[in-house]
Order: C-alpha cells, then structure tokens, then sequence
C-alpha cells in the first residue's frame, strides 16, 4: 500500500513536502539518489525541491524516469539532466532516464540561467504522514 511506503520514507528524512510540491525519494548505499514521485503544482515549486535534493548528503547523482511523451522532459533536460537511456515498461510504455551528477560546485539554479550561485538550501525535511494528511496525484 502507497501509505506504508511513504510513512517508511518519512522515517527515513526522504519524503519533502513543499508549498505546491511533493516529491518521495530513496538515497542508495551507492549515492544514487532515486526519485520515486514528484509533483508539483505552481512554478518554481519543481527547482526548489531539486535544489534540496543537490544538498543531500551521501548523493552522487540524481536518477529520475519519466514518460516520453511528458513535457516534464524538458524541465529535466534545462535543469542538467543528462538523458542516460530508454526503458520500455512490461504494459509497452516509454521511460526516458535522467541523470544529473550531484557536485557541490555545481549551482542549483537551472543550467540555462544567468543568475548568480543562490545560498544552499537547508537539509531536506522530515515530514510525518499520519491519517489526517491528503495525498493527491498519486495512485491509490
């Protein structure tokens, strides 16, 4: 069930919840960090949970899938995503991969912008998930 998993990644400080975005993700022994879900729903709200996700300590790249035939991949591709290969799912879709290296010399603002280093976000946040809180835009 969706809940066990994400009251789990709460445990384990790898769920973040912003205002208009979500994102639940797993940091592998290797250094990968996965993520699992995102969403978002008002602009800026995708840049600054991937500014947190740069910051986490022990991440030596970021690993995301997405449907090729999403807009979404785009905003990876402008944020230093580098498209790693395609998957084709047992039900007959397309996943693009992305990766992006986690360097701390590296700005978190989008690749394509002009504007100066921005201070590094604080740690991600820790986040319990109890009966009361509403989880949209994810299967049930």
């Amino acid at each position: 069930m969706i809940f066990d998993a994400l009251h789990d990644s709460a445990k384990r400080g790898e769920l973040l919840l912003i205002d208009g975005g979500f994102c639940h993700w797993h940091l592998r022994r290797d250094g990968q960090l996965t993520i699992r879900e995102i969403i978002a729903t008002r602009k800026g709200a995708g840049s600054a949970m991937l500014a947190r996700l740069l910051c986490v300590p022990g991440a030596e790249s970021i690993l995301a899938k997405c449907p090729c035939d999403l807009d979404a991949n785009a905003w990876y591709a402008r944020r230093g995503f580098e498209l790693e290969r395609v998957e084709v799912t047992p039900s007959g879709r397309t996943l693009n991969v992305w990766r992006r290296r986690c360097l701390s010399t590296v700005p978190v603002e989008e690749v394509d912008s002009q504007k100066s280093p921005s201070p590094r976000a604080s740690s991600t946040a820790v986040v319990a998930i109890t009966s009361h809180h509403i989880l949209w835009g994810l299967p049930t």
